[in-house]
């Protein structure tokens, strides 16, 4: 549930607060951990030192649920906290997120640092291009084709390179003969027992 509030109380050395709102009667307790989008610290401390925190008397927006049994004697605890009158902070869009804070001034008279947050999830940063890989001519040792794998030989992969069908040139299930001319990319890899892995193999 959302609702709107104002900033009781924060306990900047232990991080965590009281938030009053007509829909929380008794106050929601909140703690460092759910404060988005601004907050902020003590001007002699390094954010990553001290959590961040809530200013006594800010107006907030806020998602909470009951608590059972209550928390610093609070019978709600506020989940997500964001500056009231601005946008709801966006939820993570895969599995990894994780944000940044900055200051955004001088410390004000109270001794405290406004911070904003910039939230970056898996999706915002770009794959890095993977580098060219070296390329072989060799021919096809053997393929298990109710595995779908197989081993391919050539000088520059003593040993041979092991090889998946996803990895063979083509459309649906993909499979190679023994003996078949092919040429691949591939790289140093330990699978099942062969240094090389081949990839991007197409016939000749």
């Amino acid at each position: 549930m959302a609702s709107r509030g104002t900033v009781q109380v924060w306990h900047q050395d232990d991080g965590w607060g009281v938030i009053d709102s007509d829909a929380t009667p008794g106050g929601a307790y909140v703690d460092h951990w759910s404060v988005r989008v601004e907050a902020v610290v003590a001007a002699a401390d390094h954010p990553s030192v001290r959590p961040m925190g809530l200013r006594p008397g800010t107006d907030v927006e806020f998602e909470w649920s009951t608590a059972d049994p209550p928390v610093q004697g609070c019978s709600h605890i506020a989940n997500v906290v964001w500056p009231a009158g601005e946008d709801a902070p966006p939820r993570p869009r895969g599995a990894f997120s994780t944000a940044l804070w900055h200051s955004v001034g001088d410390p004000d008279s109270d001794g405290l640092t406004t911070m904003r947050e910039a939230t970056l999830d898996e999706f915002d940063v770009p794959a890095p291009d993977r580098p060219p890989l070296p390329t072989a001519v060799g021919t096809v040792r053997f393929w298990r084709g109710e595995d779908g794998w197989g081993v391919l030989d050539s000088d520059a992969t003593p040993g041979g390179a092991w090889t998946h069908f996803s990895e063979v040139v083509g459309e649906g299930f993909r499979t190679l003969t023994p003996g078949q001319a092919v040429e691949f990319e591939y790289e140093g890899a330990d699978q099942d027992g062969y240094d090389f892995r081949a990839l991007n193999v197409s016939g000749r």
